[in-house]
Order: C-alpha cells, then structure tokens, then sequence
C-alpha cells in the first residue's frame, strides 16, 4: 500500500493549525498519556494509536511502512481536520506517521553520481512531509519525545532534520542563478564535536521567543551563502541554542558556560581572527549571562535583572548586531487580524504586563521602576480610555492593541522585549520606555518615524498629555510609516514548510516586499563583511612555500 493522495493530505495539514499552538489541558494529556494507552478502549476511532504504536515498536524499519502508508490513506479521506483531531487525542501519533513517511521518502529517491537528490519534486515532497512532523511536534520537550517511546528519539529526530536542511539546501543551490555577495561557512558537530550538546532539541527550540537561534541557523545552512569551503568564506557561523537548552533544564548555566568554553577553543578557523569573522546568535535578554565568561561577544543592549553583578552591557556597535526577536507566524496572524483602521480604535494606549523584582530596576545600577510607574497612571482621573492588564491571553492582548492608538513598551527583565513586535504587527504605536534599548536595524531603518521614545524618567501626567495632544494625522504618519517596514521584523518560513501556505493565505508579510528578518540580518553583514582575516593576536606570513601562515607570539601555528 501507497500513499496515494499526497496533494489533498498536504492541504489539509495546511490549513488547520491544532496542534501547533496546544492549549494547557493537551499539554497536560501530553504528559500523562505519551504512548496514548487512554485510547485503547475506544473502537470507534478511526485509528487504533494504541496498536499502531506497539506495531513500530514490534516492527523494525522500513518493514513498518506497510501500517504508515494504511495510517495516513486512511486519515486523507477523512475531513480536512482529522490530522489535528486526531494529533489532540493522540499527540505523538500522527507525527510517527510522518516521521517514517519522511524518512521512506528520503531513502528511496533517487541520487546522481554525486549522491544529490535527482529529482527536485521529490526532494519537495519529502521537505513538506518533514514540516508536516515538525509543526505537530514542536510543542514537545525533547524529553517527551524520547519518554513516549513511538520507535524513534530525540536523537533520530536531529539526524532526520539535517537530512532535510541537506536537502533542502541542494535544492536552492540548483535555482541559484548569481553569486552571492558574501560566503558563510557554518559549523558542524561532525566537524566540531564540541557543538553537539549546544544543538540538542532542534524542533524545540524552533519555536517561540528563542527560536531566533535555531532560525538563524537554518538559514545560514540552507541558504545561497553557504559555502563547505573555509578559504572563501567570509563569516564562520556558530550555531548554538544556549538559552533554549537552559530553561528546557537540558543543562545548568554553569554547564552551559562550560560547553560554550570548550567550544570556543575547538573551533579551528577562530584564532586568525580572534573571532571578529565568527557569528554567534543569542536570541534573549539573558543572552549575556548564559555564556558568563565571554560577554564581549554577546549581542545584548542592556542589563539582565537575574544576574546583578553584570553591571556594564556588553553591547557595543562596532561589532554586534541587533536582531528581532522571534514572533511565531501564528501570532503574527492574529495581530494583523485584530488591527483596526485609526478611527475605530477606542483605546488611547495599552498596556499588559505585571511589575515585579524580576522586571523592575536592575538591582546594581539601579533606574526607574517604569513598569510600576506606568500600572500607576491608571490611578490618575481621566484615563478610563487607557487599557491596562495582566495574565491576559494573548487573543485578550492582541485584541486590545488592535484597538488602542498607542501601546507601552516598557523594558522586561532585560532591555528589549517581545512586546515591541507584537504591537507594530497589531498597527499600534509603540511608545517605547527602556533608555538603552537599541532597535534592530537601526543601520538602514529610521525609527523615528515610526516608535516613540519616551525617557523612563517622565512617566505621568506630561505623558498622557503628550498623547493626547497628537492629532490623528500625526498618529496616522506614525502608523502608516510602521506598516511599510514591520515586515523587516519577520521571520518567515521556509519556503517548503506547510507554514508557508499559511503564510500565503493570510497574506503575511509577501516575499514580493523584499522584506524579512533573514534579509535585514544580510544586508548588515555585507556593509561588515572584513577583506582581511587578522587580529591582534594573530601573526601572518608565507613561508618558503608559498603558504600563508598564521602563527601566534611564540611562533605556533594558528588555523
């Protein structure tokens, strides 16, 4: 048996999105029943998970392609929902379904004399089935993958995936039809064994607001401006998920200290730059701390509340580069859909967010508690139209900056927050309130036309004053001007992943407008892109045999 009907199976995992953003009660059901044994006295379902998975376990690869292929014809001609209906009730079972399916598809295409993939409609097909898998189970710690125990792991899943990315990439290189403007050479844990635990749950960490780290990566590997040759390259990519692999309790933070330490010695092509050519991504505010020993590297514009003692930002603009954070497409989605036109708008500002130790001045350095002083203007008389919250939903947050002229972004925990992309996706006005925060791509993005500063010093009356006072067509420029560039703050899917037609049908941010986030972070790097590979600590010259040398003060060798 065959999966016949792969174009009807392909839109109907497109246009539900279930359980890719499950709610608290299927998380708990996650928890509790990973192998589904819940399932098993219900004869009216239209697949038996129970036995379906004890059927992976008894029935090794690819003989268990039989029971796939009857599994996925027998959901294609159900509704176009029954992929999620049954992912809710069963959340592993769907995804070992296409796991397996992937994995075949791989396998059993054909190869050139190269070993590339020979035909590029198969590599498509096998790339969508992959994003098929990953978007059902990207909710799922690592962990859990490997406790419910479908006949696959954590492990698996990481060498499935760079198979894809491999893929993938061999695909886009055949469309390429220019020289890009500049090379990156990414890492790799076969290369850099050192890298291997700073990669673990790639699917994980591919989602919300540290998925920046696994997003960036991808891109990098699959992209034009990958080269496998360390000699044309311009730039040296680290990949890493630091944070991710820290609040999924994967390691401690002096562990992961310890790994980013033991990476940074290993990398071979580090020392003739002394690492000015090397890019390392941390996509959180606590960036900076998560590798404590070498800050001079962390892309970060402010101070992180949970770690006093670091009392001087580590930012500095000579050499880092400010990047969005990670706005799922989904959320992005339900921000442009609540977005009203200016004249419908009730609200003057909006504001959700609690204020506590954690979020208030850093406690070394000391400042201005904006988030207790911003709660504290809903005291004042006269400002019934201003929206305050806290432990709102996000359908609940979303709605009141769709409906609110100005929204309040004061700083979190750290000096950026997540809250700034939200609401220029929700065509609210953010008044920003955090004194050192650095936007991304200021480099060729004027942000005075489109957020407004305000010193956290003068958070009152004069404040509300000051709104109010705009007339709607200044409140329109302000508006309009953020709807011609929010699209920069965008990372959008892969251009074969099931999200990407749901990118389409709500028409997010088209790529006919030229601008995404993976575009912005390019166009930085070309204008940082060095000629010379040198430092101060490295020392260079060719020997009798024409070969360029690098070497340090004691005349060793350097990579």
């Amino acid at each position: 048996m065959r999966l016949q009907d792969w174009p009807s199976l392909l839109v109907a995992a497109c246009l539900v999105q279930g359980i890719v953003d499950p709610d608290e009660q299927e998380k708990r059901l996650a928890w509790k029943y990973l192998d589904c044994s819940n399932l098993r006295n219900e004869v009216d379902r239209p697949v038996d998970w129970p036995r379906f998975r004890q059927h992976l376990l008894e029935t090794p690869y690819p003989e268990n392609m039989d029971a796939v292929f009857e599994i996925l014809n027998r959901l294609s001609t159900k509704s176009a929902s029954s992929y999620d209906e049954e992912a809710r009730s069963c959340l592993m079972g769907v995804p070992a379904a296409f796991f397996y399916l992937t994995r075949f598809t791989l396998d059993t295409m054909e190869r050139d004399e190269a070993g590339r993939p020979a035909d590029p409609e198969v590599v498509k097909k096998a790339t969508l089935q992959y994003s098929v898998f990953e978007n059902y189970i990207s909710a799922l710690h690592p962990g859990l993958i490997n406790a419910g125990n479908w006949s696959f792991n954590d492990e698996e899943v990481f060498v499935l995936r760079k198979r894809i990315l491999r893929a993938y990439r061999q695909l886009e290189a055949k469309k390429s039809t220019h020289a890009p403007e500049f090379k990156v050479y990414v890492y790799d844990e076969e290369e850099v064994p050192q890298l291997k635990p700073l990669l673990r749950s790639q699917i994980y960490c591919s989602r919300g607001q540290w998925g920046t780290d696994v997003q960036v990566h991808d891109y990098f590997f699959a992209s034009d401006l990958q080269t496998d040759d360390p000699d044309e390259a311009d730039f040296f990519f680290v990949p890493g998920y630091a944070i991710c692999v820290l609040e999924g309790n994967l390691y401690s933070l002096d562990e992961v200290d310890e790994l980013y330490k033991d990476l940074v010695t290993a990398l071979p092509y580090f020392n003739a730059s002394g690492g000015r050519d090397h890019i390392f991504v941390f996509g959180s505010g606590m960036a900076q701390s998560v590798f404590q020993s070498w800050e001079e590297y962390i892309p970060q514009t402010e101070l992180f509340n949970d770690f006093a003692w670091v009392a001087i930002p580590p930012y500095r603009p000579f050499k880092d580069i400010v990047i969005p954070g990670s706005l799922d497409l989904i959320e992005v989605i339900a921000a442009l859909e609540k977005s009203k036109p200016l004249h419908e708008r009730r609200f003057l500002s909006a504001f959700f967010g609690r204020a506590d130790v954690a979020r208030g001045p850093h406690p070394w350095v000391g400042g201005v508690d904006v988030r207790k002083e911003l709660l504290a203007l809903r005291e004042l008389p006269g400002t019934e139209d201003m929206k305050f919250g806290d432990g709102a939903t996000l359908e609940v947050m979303h709605e009141a900056y769709g409906d609110a002229k100005f929204c309040f972004v004061p700083r979190g925990k750290s000096g950026w927050s997540l809250r700034f992309f939200e609401v220029i996706f929700a065509g609210c006005i953010p008044v920003m309130i955090s004194d050192k925060w650095e936007l991304p791509f200021e480099d060729f993005l004027d942000v005075t036309r489109f957020v407004i500063k305000w010193p956290s010093t003068q958070i009152g009356p004069q404040l509300i004053a000051y709104l109010r006072s705009l007339p709607d067509s200044t409140v329109q420029e302000y508006m309009d001007e953020a709807k011609k560039i929010r699209c920069w703050y965008f990372y959008p899917p892969k251009k074969l992943d099931v999200r990407s037609h749901l990118q389409r049908q709500h028409g997010v941010c088209p790529e006919g407008m030229g601008q995404d986030a993976f575009r912005g972070i390019r166009r930085i790097l070309r204008r940082r892109r060095r000629k010379s590979r040198t430092s101060t600590k490295a020392f260079y010259f060719k020997d009798a045999t024409g070969q360029l040398r690098y070497v340090d003060t004691d005349l060793r060798a350097l990579q």
